[in-house]
């Protein structure tokens, strides 16, 4: 991993303010695949409060690094309370679009339309990870965690069938939901459910 920077910190919450902003202010225009998304503060949210969390980094956040954390927190605080439950409803419908689109992945490779590669590059399943963690305890998610956890696993065994023999670890023998990659980086957890107090 890179060494992170002040100046990482800043441009990610800089990403995280204008995510937040734009989200609000565009709540019309939001669409699950589109310019503006729903996730798209919690897509920001949840990596800044993963980095600035971790031992290695909380010693370069200044203390103006956390009040700007503080203050982007109280704005989703208030567009989510703007939002209500239509916007929690939203989220939720965005993370089954989500969920069937990575399951969609596996079918365009079988069609030889997507390789392995670019389905543990994708995106989307960084994603599916936030919102299960945002929305744990609001929706029934035992369904959808089962389906991305049995898909992590197929991508694993795809990539284990297509090598040259070479052994690799069982794929449940990692964490819920971080099953090995292929590709040298841990399929991404299924985070922590955050308190929204704006800490970390």
């Amino acid at each position: 991993m890179d060494t992170v920077t002040p100046d990482d910190i800043t441009c990610r919450l800089r990403h995280f303010a204008t995510a937040v902003k734009e989200t609000s202010t565009h709540a019309a225009e939001r669409s699950a695949f589109g310019r503006y998304r729903a996730g798209a503060p919690y897509f920001a949210l949840y990596p800044l409060r993963r980095l600035m969390a971790s031992g290695e980094t909380e010693a370069r956040c200044s203390p103006e690094h956390h009040a700007e954390f503080g203050r982007i927190s109280r704005d989703l605080a208030a567009l989510e309370e703007e939002g209500g439950s239509a916007y929690r409803k939203e989220l939720f419908s965005d993370l089954f679009v989500y969920t069937e689109a990575y399951r969609t992945l596996f079918c365009y490779h079988e069609l030889g339309m997507c390789s392995l590669a670019g389905i543990a590059r994708d995106p989307l399943r960084e994603e599916i990870a936030v919102l299960l963690a945002e929305l744990e305890g609001e929706f029934p998610l035992e369904e959808i965690r089962a389906l991305v956890a049995g898909l992590d696993e197929t991508l694993c065994l795809l990539h284990r069938s297509s090598s040259s023999g070479t052994p690799r670890a069982d794929p449940a023998g990692g964490a819920a939901g971080e099953a090995p990659s292929p590709y040298g980086e841990s399929i991404p957890a299924f985070h922590r459910p955050r308190e929204r107090t704006g800490s970390l």
